[in-house]
């Protein structure tokens, strides 16, 4: 009958066991250190990649405030003109004449519109979170609540805007053409009461520009500001 021998096991003694236990102990410590680290870095190049973004927006935002203030101001000038004219004798072919040409800017007008791409990636996809800088993510909310708050601004604006041109038709006659001085700018309404309720809707409307603009140039301090801080803290050139 044959005998099976079992081979001869080396017993480990504890400290072999505690090495063992030790080396799994760190393996599993550095992994789990090199998943952060990895998602730390990912984080980070997140962070910048929003940040250079929003720099880039925000410099688009900055010319385009300044572009719609110049507009604006010359809206303001040309509805001056305008109103000018109201105790103008209009019986006069020249003053009928100069009405015309300044009408033009009573329907006419500018509005900004953010660059907001970023700023809605940030907000919409809880990109906020990526900005581990506290000053940083509470200046970017702060800019977006003013410009929220500008666009309030806008509605009044649009409103007497619209106001005054549909009251506008109800006083020149659209179907002139260039050239057609033989027609004398005739007027829908001759009626004095009726051109004191036009101009009177030409100085609301002039009103509310001016006060849309205030909101503009209230504006421009936080954009540069915010670029200015973006560019600092995150080296971007």
């Amino acid at each position: 009958m044959e005998v099976h021998h079992h081979p001869n096991v080396e017993k480990k003694n504890f400290k072999e066991y505690l090495l063992e236990g030790l080396m799994i102990f760190l393996a599993v410590t550095m992994g789990f250190f090199a998943e952060s680290l990895r998602e730390n870095i990912t984080k980070k190049e997140k962070e910048t990649e929003y940040i250079t973004s929003l720099a880039r927006d925000l410099e688009k935002d900055k010319i385009n405030l300044c572009i719609i203030i110049d507009d604006n101001q010359k809206k303001i000038k040309g509805l001056d003109s305008l109103l000018s004219l109201a105790d103008s004798d209009m019986a006069n072919v020249k003053n009928r004449k100069l009405m015309y040409r300044y009408s033009s800017h009573v329907s006419w007008y500018s509005v900004f519109i953010s660059n907001d791409a970023t700023m809605s990636q940030l907000k919409n996809s809880a990109g906020l979170q990526f900005i581990k800088r506290n000053h940083i993510a509470d200046s970017v909310a702060k800019y977006d609540q003013e410009i929220r708050g500008l666009y309030i601004a806008e509605v009044p604006y649009n409103k007497f805007t619209s106001d005054a041109t549909e009251f506008m038709t109800e006083m020149l006659v659209f179907t002139l053409k260039k050239g057609d001085e033989n027609r004398g700018y005739p007027l829908v309404n001759k009626d004095k009461q009726k051109l004191q309720e036009f101009f009177n809707k030409i100085q609301i409307e002039r009103g509310w520009t001016n006060n849309y603009i205030q909101n503009l140039q209230e504006r421009v301090p936080y954009n540069t500001k915010l670029i200015s801080l973006l560019k600092k803290e995150y080296d971007i050139e």
